[in-house]
């Protein structure tokens, strides 16, 4: 058995990766800041791999300490641009697919229909449903 890495990290590191685990905004980065803190404590890798929803690799939470050592909690955070792509931009596509909804309030399946040929792109309707609500949190603003 090899040895268990355990980082060195400041009072003001702790803290900081306490509260990214306690308050952070995604899933993704509470995940990682516990996973740091979980080796700061002393646990091995493979201890970690073995706790439910947690990565499977050990690499990964070996990579996920070395990010933190070298960039601080930006490090734990996910990058930019990661992640499915929008299938409808609000700045964008917000105009056409109101127009089209208000022509068919009742029949969203045929709107949807209307808006696949019009902006030639294929989504699910709980697609153009969230899209729909996300413009109304806006418009309540």
């Amino acid at each position: 058995m090899g040895k268990i890495r355990v980082p060195i990290f400041s009072e003001v590191q702790i803290q900081e990766l306490e509260n990214g685990y306690r308050h952070g905004k995604s899933h993704a980065l509470r995940q990682r800041c516990h996973i740091v803190l979980l080796k700061q404590q002393g646990y091995s890798s493979k201890h970690i791999t073995s706790l439910k929803g947690y990565p499977k690799h050990q690499t990964t939470i070996n990579n996920w300490v070395t990010r933190y050592e070298k960039f601080g909690i930006i490090g734990l955070k996910n990058k930019h641009g990661q992640g499915r792509k929008c299938i409808l931009n609000p700045a964008i596509h917000r105009q056409k697919v109101e127009e089209i909804v208000k022509s068919e309030r009742q029949r969203l399946d045929y709107a949807k229909s209307l808006i696949e040929k019009e902006l030639d792109v294929k989504m699910n309707k709980k697609t153009l449903t969230r899209f729909l609500k996300s413009l109304s949190v806006v418009t309540e603003e």
